[in-house]
């Protein structure tokens, strides 16, 4: 109200200064401070809820509270341990003293008795002044008398209580104005106030004798409305009266929405007219115009339903009824229904599909005014909702980062959120937040890491974005996941618990390891970490010496201390922890990155300001308690979250955007454009549920009484009269698991009615008015709408978000051919050199190295993840390493460790459980590398020797296309193809050699099947160069020609032995097969294509030893997730690149072909060999 009051003043004026605004509770008291004695009366209130409730929670703990059976309903409340009669206290400070969750419980006690008085000081005084005689007001139960009790004793501390004060200022105003007539200001305006307390009118109505007092209200209706009642008092008067026919006549509703939605402005009214005040009508008719009219026009002619709805209130006229008294009957044929978009009723899914939906509705109505003379403004625009830290993360999505290109065709929409709470809005403040829950934390490692990374701590230890990914991967090495150290961890656990994962052995290893140790070793049952080097030492000291003052944070917090001490001890951690200001870097030029550092700099202020300010509040309200006492660490935590809980109405309200708030009195202010979010069932209006010891809601309501529901009936009310231009009202209606329909607020099903009944609004399912936005934003639905006569009826106005469109089109595109991307560049051109591993990584999944190498597009995450649990269970990867490091101690390979070795190792890593259970997973693991490792040494193919070589390749891109269906190219194109050839000789020859101790793969095949194909075309041309064997024998050394390929696995599932060999062809078809496969290499360098391993061991499979066709109902079972008692395992299709080019499940007819024509090489030349010795006989490498 503030800012439009004054935005207003300077728009009319030009200019807007000296004048103060308060709320009016503040504004009063300080009158009655001036009027009464000011050095009676402190600055702040004793009797304001914040200083009350130090001294209430001061008195809980007293003799004479606890000794008091009154009292026992209370005190049992915060203070389990006191039993239905209380006799000594001799042991119950004792135990006061170390109870900190008793203390707590008495603090919010306290502050819930603080708010309580300060209702009955607001709407019941006559209570207070009677308890304060020594009279019950109203009759109290045992349960209850102690709230009377407390009050005399709150009395007792002060000379003073605040009714007799008030009376007092009443009493003095004649007297202090014949001695100063400047101690009242001239004149007094309310704003924007639909409710007051009868207290306040009182003393506003005996100030009003001596100044000018102005009321601003905004009364909805020019006629005398305070006698109209809703449908259900109606229907409750009638059922007491004998004969309700002839009292008819006293049962006026008159406008339905205004019965139903006005009692709160109503009742203010009421209270009103029982003074003697002077009422200056100034209403305006709703029309397109800001002509003010008569109060005798006719006010039934609008231009379109928003205004006519609002001069139906204005004029209290019921739409609903005719002039006989009859019901109107809107559906009848005869009447003409009223249906625009003035109104608009959305139902979504969810909220975020209600921002979303709001946001192409404020771009069109943007667009729909940008030629009028009075264009729609972004300051023209609220958007209010029940909660708005509910919709806040949905608004910063998308207003501002879903749009940060926007063009011409795109306007920008600046926007505002007001009313957050800085602990969900301010980071700062929200990790301070945190900081103080140290002496309850388990220090996990995402925790900490967090904390590093905001800007002020950063800043603080000299630790930049590069050093805290460098810091992650370090803490996953060190496998810290959480706890201070072995006494931490016992101290949460029991004396169960060990060293491991904790931050001191985690940091010990990187320190020592660096100090120690070059690369990864062991010293003193530590395995050191050697991946610190040179100046990263300082980052690791600045990452200990956070650590360290974290563990003293923790450990000073556990220690009570007075308000005074807090504040000292807080500011100084203030300092310690945190930097006003990040330094500049010393690279930036950038204008953008130097205002980016400002703004960076200012919120750190502003979080620190925040903070300080909150620290000082509770000084000051303990200094006005006279309360010296020590406080605990849970009582400080309380209060400084439910202040930084509290929404800040001042800022980012009304500053020239589209202004997002939550639905608060006094926002009773004009806009061209109002939207209301969240209007669902149970939700709004809110429910605030009454305490059991609220005397107010035990007794009748009176007049002047407040009641959430009532507040946000009226808010609702005054959002439908402010609104200028439009009226946008969204619900979620609609199940966003099973799309069942719910219903809307309470509220907004009664403007519905209004409207279906009044002016011939349709709701039902078929053909309602209502616009239901689809659940997801890339639906077409969202972009067109095929029935024209639909448009009409419904408005459709399409999405303005292109890059939803292009993925709504992209899922509906069913042809794999369409879905082929191709990128227009030299890399395959250029292509001369490759390795046989950068082909083997390729044709395991080419459409990922094609969005890496090509695209520069990584889908798969590449940040580091740290678990703040250990494992529990063994990690496949870390499986896999393990045993292929006992097969290469097994094997006695050259520079490995020894089997002890590898296995102290393991369990040092941390990276296995430390539990019993993981001794016997170790001697599982040996158990079967020791099995490979012996077929392996059996068959003498131990420890082959890596020999170098390179081929020439010569491609023809003709030949590449008839494999992939693509144009032809006649060019041709020479390629050098290297290798490392794992040869060893055995007893049978020279072979090949390839083993691991994991059941076989796809890519093991292709491994083991590119290299043989190599090793013949390496040996036929370097035959070409002799006309003997001997520079054949010299190339490979003394291990002579190489005749076989050989592959040694073990299948985990069936813990047994697999042996593999590759056919030898002859050499011109294994070139000719070499030079396919690097033709496809060069084409995948150009476009994503669907070739894919696993899915080729599909094509390829067999049972029985015939190849089982796969049919489409199978490629989609294997394309799509699968779900397991274990949980769901990704389908072919979940894959992040597979899915991004290919989003539904292709044809299978489209994709056998091209596989077949690409692998069937491998799958006719590798064979798996029987596991008996002596025949052995083969069978084709697909069998499984």
């Amino acid at each position: 109200m503030q800012h439009w009051l004054n935005l207003a003043i300077a728009s009319e004026r030009g200019i807007s200064m000296n004048i103060r605004y308060a709320l009016p509770a503040q504004h009063l008291w300080l009158l009655i401070r001036t009027l009464a004695s000011e050095d009676k009366v402190p600055d702040q209130s004793p009797y304001s809820r914040e200083v009350l409730t130090w001294r209430i929670y001061a008195l809980l703990a007293t003799d004479k509270v606890i000794n008091d059976d009154d009292f026992i309903p209370a005190t049992r409340y915060w203070f389990e341990q006191v039993s239905s009669k209380v006799t000594t206290n001799s042991s119950l400070k004792s135990i006061l003293d170390t109870s900190s969750k008793a203390d707590l419980k008495r603090y919010q006690l306290a502050g819930q008795m603080a708010d309580l008085y300060e209702q009955y000081l607001i709407f019941r005084p006559e209570w207070l002044d009677a308890w304060q005689q020594g009279k019950e007001a109203i009759e109290l139960s045992a349960d209850n008398k102690w709230q009377a009790k407390l009050w005399q004793l709150l009395i007792s501390e002060l000379p003073y209580n605040p009714v007799e004060l008030l009376n007092d200022a009443i009493a003095n105003i004649a007297d202090k104005l014949s001695n100063d007539p400047n101690i009242l200001p001239k004149r007094m305006s309310f704003f924007g106030i639909n409710t007051m307390a009868p207290m306040w009118l009182n003393f506003i109505n005996a100030l009003s004798e001596y100044i000018d007092v102005d009321f601003f209200h905004l009364n909805p209706c020019f006629s005398y409305w305070g006698d109209i009642i809703n449908e259900k008092q109606a229907i409750n008067k009638l059922s007491h009266w004998s004969n309700g026919a002839d009292n008819d006549e006293h049962l006026f509703v008159g406008n339905p929405l205004l019965a139903n939605f006005g009692q709160q402005g109503r009742e203010f009214l009421a209270l009103l007219q029982d003074y003697s005040t002077v009422n200056i009508e100034l209403f305006v008719k709703a029309s397109g115009d800001d002509s003010t009219q008569d109060n005798n026009d006719n006010l039934t002619s609008s231009t379109c339903i928003l205004y006519q709805l609002q001069n139906d209130i204005l004029a209290l006229n019921d739409a609903t009824v005719k002039g006989d008294g009859t019901d109107n009957g809107a559906t009848s044929e005869t009447t003409s229904p009223l249906i625009d978009d003035s109104i608009t009723i959305v139902s979504c899914h969810s909220a975020l599909r209600e921002v979303q939906a709001l946001h192409d509705y404020l771009l069109h109505q943007f667009n729909d005014t940008a030629n009028d003379k009075d264009k729609l403004t972004p300051k023209d625009v609220l958007v209010m909702c029940p909660q708005i830290e509910q919709y806040a993360p949905y608004v910063n999505a998308v207003f501002t980062r879903g749009w940060q290109e926007l063009t011409d065709e795109v306007p920008p929409l600046p926007c505002s959120i007001a009313d957050r709470s800085a602990k969900d809005s301010d980071p700062l403040i929200a990790a301070f937040s945190e900081l103080l829950t140290l002496p309850d934390s388990r220090f996990q490692v995402s925790q900490l890491l967090s904390f590093i990374r905001l800007p002020a701590v950063a800043n603080k230890f000299v630790i930049n974005v590069e050093d805290s990914e460098k810091i992650s991967l370090w803490l996953q090495q060190a496998t810290i996941h959480w706890g201070l150290d072995q006494a931490h961890k016992e101290a949460l656990l029991g004396e169960q618990a060990s060293n491991s994962f904790t931050w001191q052995q985690g940091l010990s290893r990187l320190l020592q390891g660096f100090a120690y140790a070059d690369t990864d070793s062991i010293y003193q049952n530590q395995l050191l970490l050697g991946v610190v080097e040179g100046d990263d030492a300082i980052l690791l000291g600045q990452l200990m010496l956070f650590i360290e003052q974290l563990q003293h944070f923790s450990h000073q917090l556990n220690s009570a201390r007075t308000a005074k001490a807090w504040q000292s001890f807080l500011l100084n951690q203030l300092e310690v922890l945190f930097s006003t200001q990040v330094a500049f870097s010393t690279n930036t030029t950038k204008k953008t990155e130097l205002q980016a550092t400002l703004q960076t700099n200012n919120q750190i202020d502003n979080s620190i300001a925040i903070i300080e300010q909150a620290i000082a509040s509770l000084v000051e309200y303990c200094e006005h308690a006279h309360f010296d006492e020590e406080i605990g660490l849970p009582i400080i935590v309380d209060f400084l979250n439910n202040h930084f809980s509290q929404g800040d109405a001042s800022k980012q309200f009304m500053v020239g955007q589209v202004t997002f708030c939550s639905m608060l009195p006094m926002r009773s202010i004009p806009f061209k454009v109002i939207a209301v979010l969240g209007l669902n069932d149970g939700e709004f209006p809110r429910q605030r549920p009454s305490l059991g010891f609220d005397l107010i809601a035990q007794s009748k309501a009176v007049l002047g009484d407040r009641s959430r529901r009532g507040d946000d009936r009226y808010l609702f009310l005054e959002a439908l009269i402010s609104a200028r231009k439009a009226l946008y009202l969204s619900y979620q209606g609609r199940n966003i698991r099973n799309n069942r329909e719910k219903e809307p607020s309470l509220v907004l099903k009664e403007l519905m009615g209004y409207l279906a009944q009044g002016y011939g609004w349709q709701f039902e399912q078929e053909s309602s008015d209502v616009h239901q936005m689809p659940m997801q934003p890339y639906s077409e639905d969202n972009y067109t709408v095929r029935d024209a006569e639909l448009i009409v009826k419904s408005g459709f106005k399409p999405s303005f978000n292109a890059n939803w469109l292009t993925l709504g089109q992209h899922e509906h595109n069913q042809a794999p051919q369409d879905e082929l991307v191709v990128e227009a560049c030299d890399i395959a051109d250029n292509i001369n050199t490759i390795t046989a591993n950068e082909l083997i990584r390729f044709f395991q999944h080419p459409s990922k190295m094609f969005a890496q190498q090509v695209l520069n597009l990584y889908l798969d995450s590449r940040e580091v993840n740290l678990d703040d649990i250990e494992s529990f269970t063994a990690n496949h990867l870390e499986n896999y390493l393990l045993k292929q490091d006992l097969l290469a101690a097994s094997l006695s390979a050259k520079n490995s460790l020894t089997i002890e070795q590898v296995i102290e190792s393991a369990t040092l890593s941390g990276k296995f459980p430390d539990l019993p259970s993981t001794e016997s997973h170790f001697e599982e693991a040996l158990d079967a590398s020791s099995q490979l490792a012996q077929e392996i040494m059996e068959q003498g193919c131990n420890s082959p020797e890596l020999i170098d070589c390179q081929i020439v390749l010569n491609i023809s891109h003709n030949n590449i296309n008839t494999h992939t269906n693509t144009k032809a190219d006649l060019s041709e194109q020479s390629i050098t193809l290297s290798a490392q050839l794992p040869v060893k000789l055995t007893h049978a020859g020279a072979q090949l050699v390839f083993y691991r101790s994991s059941s076989a793969k796809a890519k093991d095949l292709f491994t083991m099947y590119l290299h043989h194909l190599i090793m013949q075309v390496w040996q036929q041309q370097n035959s070409k160069t002799a006309n003997d064997a001997s520079n054949l024998t010299h190339s490979f050394g003394s291990l002579g020609q190489v005749e076989q390929t050989r592959g040694f696995y073990f299948n985990t599932k069936a813990q047994k032995v697999e042996q593999y060999s590759v056919n030898n062809e002859g050499s011109e078809e294994a070139k000719a097969e070499l030079e396919m496969l690097l033709g496809v290499y060069v084409l995948g360098q150009k476009q994503a294509l669907m070739l894919n391993g696993d899915l080729a061991a599909q094509v390829f499979k067999e049972s029985r030893g015939k190849r089982v066709e796969l049919t489409q109902e199978d490629f989609e079972k294997f394309w799509q997730d699968s779900v397991m008692p274990t949980g769901a395992i990704p389908g072919f299709g979940s894959d992040a690149y597979i899915h991004y080019f290919w989003p539904q499940c292709l044809q299978v007819e489209t994709l056998v072909p091209q596989i077949e024509s690409v692998y069937q090489g491998l799958y006719r030349c590798v064979l798996k060999e029987k596991a008996s010795k002596g025949a052995v006989k083969a069978t084709n490498g697909a069998s499984r």
